[in-house]
């Protein structure tokens, strides 16, 4: 599965099999299947990878994740996961 894929599966399906803790474990469905690969390639960007992102996948971020993983996906106080470490962009899962 490639890093795209990996995080439209984790943001359909959620995080549960990433082994975090149960207060981590982030649902899945916070934006719509269609919505997913736009927050995805906006993901990648934020950890400085290629991907190509329309307009609003900017917005959809802020609105639906930014909340608790920060306006730069680097997770908002420590709390909550880094978005741009590499376990979590799926790179271990190649």
């Amino acid at each position: 599965m490639d890093r795209k894929a990996y995080i439209i599966d984790v943001i359909n399906h959620g995080s549960s099999r990433l082994h975090f803790k149960k207060n981590e474990i982030m649902e899945g469905g916070y934006v719509s299947k269609e919505d997913a690969p736009k927050v995805a390639c906006y993901v990648l960007h934020l950890a400085k990878k290629e991907c190509a992102y329309p307009h609003e996948a900017e917005a959809l971020f802020s609105s639906n994740c930014a909340g608790c993983h920060g306006n730069d996906g680097k997770g908002a106080g420590g709390v909550y996961p880094d978005l741009t470490r590499e376990r979590l962009l799926g790179f271990d899962q190649e």
